[in-house]
């Protein structure tokens, strides 16, 4: 299913809105996230944490410093640990797990949220979007990355025909759509082979 603040966030740039741009707003957003007590984790999750996916009866967000955040109603928030010290970008669910990606290539997964499991991601590059869709995940980042997998835990690197940074992917109308840098915007029918799309964004 496509992801409400993932589609908001790609529309802008298919409508000529350029990836820099809303990427600083998205950074100066997150740059305020810090520690909080139970009675300032509700609004403060729901207001700064945009990334999320819902799955198994929970919703999850991540954000920088590998915060996760878990929730049955989406209004009672409770603070998890990721496992592992880097930032994550964004989250995504499929297959009965959810799948958080991050910098240097981390990539956790979990069925309910709680407890999170390391995998090989097959790459380094800071990793900044993940979809799922069609039985499988995309996951895209700098250097062009494009990862896939049909479980989230087997992982097989793809060739984006690009370098340049990507930021976020989604799935939608039976196509994956990844947006980066330079107003770049790639799609696939399959997430394994890519074509890129005239954008009348350039700058960063």
């Amino acid at each position: 299913n496509l992801k409400a603040s993932s589609s908001a966030w790609i529309a802008m740039v298919l409508v000529g809105g350029c990836v820099g741009r809303n990427l600083r707003d998205h950074q100066e957003a997150q740059s305020h996230v810090t520690g909080m007590n139970a009675s300032t984790s509700r609004d403060y999750v729901t207001n700064t944490y945009p990334r999320e996916a819902s799955g198994n009866g929970v919703t999850v967000k991540v954000a920088r410093r590998a915060d996760v955040w878990v929730s049955p109603d989406r209004s009672n928030w409770v603070q998890r640990p990721s496992g592992i010290p880097n930032a994550l970008h964004d989250v995504a669910f499929g297959q009965g797990v959810f799948v958080a990606v991050g910098n240097e290539g981390a990539l956790v997964t979990s069925p309910d949220g709680n407890f999170w499991t390391r995998q090989n991601s097959q790459t380094d590059e800071r990793l900044r979007g993940i979809a799922y869709g069609n039985g499988l995940f995309v996951a895209v980042g700098y250097a062009g990355t494009v990862i896939t997998s049909k479980d989230g835990v087997r992982w097989t690197v793809r060739n984006s025909r690009t370098t340049e940074r990507l930021q976020m992917v989604t799935y939608d109308h039976n196509a994956f759509v990844a947006v980066g840098w330079k107003g770049i915007i790639l799609t696939s029918a399959n997430g394994i082979r890519w074509a890129r799309r005239s954008s009348s964004c350039s700058d960063r």
